[in-house]
């Protein structure tokens, strides 16, 4: 759990920043961004979620989460390494919820299933990939797969599967352009939108 709660704190600081300039932003941040908070109370609540006997208290840091920063990340979700709200007002991850390392996500976004229908959970949950950036108010619903490198534009409804490296936007999604995949160019940054 340290090690993750490390990276999620290091991605919320740009790596132009070096040496103590950067130490001292990410202690900032972690003091006074309420985003970070919610990183924090989350991965405290998905570990406490694991245990029978601790499980029960996973849902009040869930609630104290909602009412400190307006976001709802429930505690069986898993989330690799690296997770970044960039704004932490009405962000939703429903349970059931897979996401991969180093997501970047704004404000106003829901990841989740339609478990209200019925769907047994974590049959009908979407599955996010390594480095996925998802714009504000966007929507990710139903069984559906984003792959590693995607960008989902603002206020787009993702309701199919995204190809990796892929830029998607619109209700509902739609192909916008294809990514350089930034490990299969020899010398080339980590920003999969530099092409």
């Amino acid at each position: 759990m340290f090690r993750n709660v490390t990276a999620d704190l290091r991605s919320h600081v740009h790596p132009n920043f070096t040496g103590l300039n950067y130490w001292i932003r990410v202690v900032a941040k972690a003091l006074f961004t309420p985003a970070i908070h919610v990183t924090v109370l989350y991965r405290i609540s998905a570990a406490l979620y694991k245990f029978p006997l601790t499980l029960p208290l996973a849902f009040p840091l869930r609630t104290f989460a909602i009412i400190w920063a307006g976001t709802e990340i429930h505690p069986s979700v898993k989330i690799g390494p690296g997770l970044c709200i960039v704004h932490s007002q009405k962000v939703v991850i429903g349970p059931g919820v897979v996401i991969g390392s180093n997501l970047r996500i704004h404000h106003g976004c829901t990841i989740a299933g339609d478990l209200g229908r019925g769907v047994t959970p974590g049959t009908a949950c979407p599955v996010l990939g390594d480095d996925v950036t998802i714009g504000l108010d966007a929507y990710v619903m139903g069984p559906v797969t984003v792959g590693d490198g995607a960008i989902i534009g603002a206020q787009s409804l993702v309701n199919k599967d995204v190809e990796p490296y892929t830029l998607v936007a619109g209700s509902p999604a739609k192909l916008i352009r294809t990514l350089e995949n930034p490990r299969a160019v020899p010398g080339s940054g980590t920003s999969p939108i530099e092409s």
